[in-house]
Formats: structure tokens, sequence, C-alpha cells
């Protein structure tokens, strides 16, 4: 392949192996730049005395911002266990997490929170 050929293949900074992508290590002494991992190779002059430019897009102020209450919920919310019922409200349904409280030859803690009235189970397994 021609360098013209890789060159449309990626868009790639100088430093950089049009071909694989790998960053190009520049010779002490040779007048061509080649790729380790691949068999590009370019001459020396390609890469020097190149300009790179870049264009920055920003998003609108607030475009990922989401409310303190819904992260503190989503994180306090684990995986969910379809078929446990909440012993106070009945609701099917709870949310689960589980740890390693006691020693490793023992079962994990899950600690149970209902989505509806969030009222806590605990259970040692």
């Amino acid at each position: 392949m021609t360098e013209e050929t890789l060159r449309q293949l990626f868009v790639v900074e100088p430093d950089f192996c049009p071909a694989c992508g790998s960053i190009l290590v520049l010779p002490q002494t040779s007048e061509t730049v080649a790729c380790r991992v691949c068999t590009f190779k370019t001459p020396i002059d390609d890469i020097i005395n190149r300009e790179t430019t870049y264009k920055v897009d920003f998003v609108q102020k607030g475009t990922y911002l989401v409310s303190k209450k819904k992260v503190e919920e989503e994180s306090e919310l684990g995986q969910m266990d379809n078929d446990r019922e909440c012993s106070k409200c009945g609701n099917i349904g709870m949310s689960y997490t589980t740890m390693q409280l006691r020693s490793a030859d023992e079962g994990q803690t899950v600690f149970y929170i209902c989505p509806k009235c969030r009222h806590r189970e605990v259970e040692n397994s």
C-alpha cells in the first residue's frame, strides 16, 4: 500500500502509524521512519515540520448533569431480585447488594431494599 492509500484508511497524527496506529519512533541516524509493528515506512521529512490543528467542540452547559437525588437513588439500588417479596409492604421485587462480612469460608451477607417503601432486610446466606 502506498502512503496516500494508508492516509485514506486512518486519519492519524503525524507521530502515529497510519497503517496500524502504533507510535512511530523517530530514528537517531536514518532518514526513514519505520513502524516497529508493521511494514510502514516514510521519509522523516514527512513527519518533521508537519503542523497539526485541533478543533474542540463544547456541549451546552448542563447536558450531562443529573440530579443528586437520582444519583443517590440509583447508587442505593443494586441488582433486582424479582421473586423476593417485601415483608413490610408486600411489593414483589427487591433490590439487593452483597458483601462478604464474615470469614471467607462462610456465606456472604445480602442486603435487600424495597424500591417502593425503602424497607431494608438483611439475609446471611
